[in-house]
């Protein structure tokens, strides 16, 4: 019975589009987290058209420059996927911070299922079209610069994004580079550190993959992974485990965050942390 349970429900038992109390669309959240605006932020709300017709909603978080519009164009962009719970406006004072420290323009999608997204089923597959939409996006923005796109991840953002830094790949798109924070290896070495006594059964029951050991050997972009060393969900030995297995990337940095946990390790690692990013 937990067997069968297990298989048809681990999706909601992965995905999050609430949390707690916390309202499921971003103007609804507390002050602060509602909306850019509220931090004078110049920004295009977007929504964005996935290969299955699914429409996902962002915010391109511009930072305008002081002299003119051709080196307005030519800022980085940074593709930010967020955790498996809550919409995008929780993550509103970590991009703004991003983006001031960064100098560059933030992207911020909103998984199907999450936020002022589309209402579609979320899953692995799903979750994948949203970020490969999201790059076409980015590619073809008039205020964009394709030669400047990064892509960051944090928590099951990290999956999306060793996913989609796969695919531009297999496409012939150039990325810059993919910042990862305290993601995983996969969701299966993820049951076996959190749920021991499903792991023996797992082969049956898990079809959730998310498989970034797989994908990270193959990778030639460039990575930085910026590692809380206090996580509290993700085992460490899964951050240190992707970092070794990126033989081929042509720039592989490693950042550790002390007492870094989870979600606030940008937080917690200070201005070592930006300066790393």
């Amino acid at each position: 019975i937990i067997g069968l349970l297990l298989y048809v429900k681990q999706d909601s038992i992965l995905y999050h589009p609430t949390i707690q109390d916390l309202p499921k669309k971003p103007r609804d959240n507390p002050k602060g987290y509602c909306s850019p605006a509220e931090y004078r932020v110049p920004f295009e709300t977007h929504r964005i058209k996935c290969e299955d017709g699914v429409y996902i909603h962002s915010w391109l978080m511009q930072k305008k420059s002081n002299t003119n519009t051709h080196e307005q164009n030519m800022l980085p962009t940074i593709l930010f996927f967020h955790g498996n719970a809550g919409n995008i406006g929780i993550r509103l004072p970590n991009a703004v911070q991003m983006m001031k420290h960064l100098n560059a323009n933030i992207l911020l999608v909103e998984y199907r299922g999450f936020g002022e997204s589309d209402d579609a089923k979320v899953n692995e597959a799903g979750l994948k079209l949203d970020a490969e939409a999201a790059l076409r996006f980015a590619a073809t923005h008039t205020q964009i610069d394709p030669n400047q796109v990064f892509v960051f991840g944090r928590s099951l953002g990290g999956g999306v994004a060793f996913h989609l830094a796969h695919y531009a790949e297999q496409q012939g798109i150039s990325l810059a580079g993919v910042m990862v924070e305290n993601t995983f290896l996969s969701i299966s070495k993820m049951v076996d550190a959190l749920m021991p006594y499903v792991a023996p059964f797992k082969a049956l029951v898990l079809r959730i993959g998310w498989d970034s050991l797989e994908i990270a050997p193959r990778l030639n972009t460039p990575i930085l992974y910026l590692a809380g060393e206090a996580d509290e969900l993700v085992p460490p030995s899964h951050m240190r485990g992707l970092y070794d297995a990126s033989t081929k990337s042509r720039l592989r940095v490693w950042h550790g965050i002390k007492g870094g946990s989870h979600n606030e390790s940008w937080v917690q690692g200070g201005a070592e942390y930006w300066l790393a990013m």
